[in-house]
């Protein structure tokens, strides 16, 4: 035994839940998230909107430079909807074997359109940021301008006939100050660098919103290779989530974001 085990793939029993490493996993993160939905002071709507059975893909923008966001979001899915959510992350963190193991156990996925597609046919809830980091690593100056969408979540949502629901993270931006990234370090390392000025969030208000679910039934496989619909859906989706974040800015006083970048 000893510490192989820690590199090695997880058992049916891990993945059910039946272990205690599982269940260390499980538990220890999300009881630190639970703080944290605390420290953020986070209030969370619209959680009647994530069907309760069945596929879906949750969508929201992406921000606050080191993925607390996908965390919190994670951890609400989870505590709130009750649905055990499988949220596709870089490929950096998959690459390693002990990044992988514990990616693994914390039911995190490459971006690997089949495992995806796998993932909504056996009925689950999949996390996907289409921005990507080009959403989670954008400068503070474009603070709550969201970036182009990956139109490959369409594709998916089409091919496993799973809803879309858009999201929106409010509070995410200000938690963390970024300069920019440092974009000679995916040459060595696979990912950009941040340039945050703080490592642990500034303790702002949070806020959730589910939007009502987009459902894509009516398309079929051939659509899900039209590139042409397939951006026009993810640009529809886009600006759903920008539109509510300006509105919410709005009520907060925020007037300076109001241009779309």
């Amino acid at each position: 035994m000893g510490f192989k085990k820690y590199f090695e793939s997880p058992t049916p029993d891990e993945l059910d839940g039946k272990s205690f490493e599982y269940r260390l996993f499980r538990a220890v993160p999300h009881a630190f998230l639970d703080w944290m939905r605390s420290y953020v002071r986070l209030e969370t709507i619209g959680l009647d909107n994530i069907p309760r059975h069945g596929p879906v893909l949750v969508a929201p923008n992406h921000s606050g430079v080191l993925g607390w966001d996908a965390f919190i979001v994670q951890n609400e899915i989870l505590k709130q909807a009750h649905r055990m959510p499988r949220t596709m992350s870089h490929n950096f963190w998959h690459g390693d074997n002990l990044f992988g193991y514990l990616s693994r156990k914390m039911a995190y996925i490459p971006q690997d359109f089949k495992k995806a597609i796998r993932v909504l046919r056996h009925n689950n809830l999949l996390l996907i940021f289409p921005e990507a980091e080009a959403g989670n690593f954008k400068p503070s100056t474009q603070m709550y301008q969201l970036q182009p969408f990956n139109p490959g979540f369409v594709s998916l949502a089409v091919m496993a006939n799973a809803p879309i629901v858009p999201a929106c993270v409010i509070g995410a931006e200000e938690a963390h100050l970024n300069l920019g990234t440092l974009d000679w370090t995916e040459k060595y390392i696979g990912a950009k660098l941040p340039l945050p000025l703080n490592l642990f969030p500034i303790p702002v208000k949070w806020k959730l919103i589910f939007l009502p679910p987009i459902s894509l039934e009516k398309y079929g496989r051939g659509d899900a290779r039209n590139i042409r619909f397939l951006e026009e859906v993810a640009e529809n989706v886009r600006m759903r989530i920008q539109k509510r974040i300006h509105r919410e800015l709005l009520s907060r006083g925020v007037l300076k974001y109001l241009l779309d970048g």
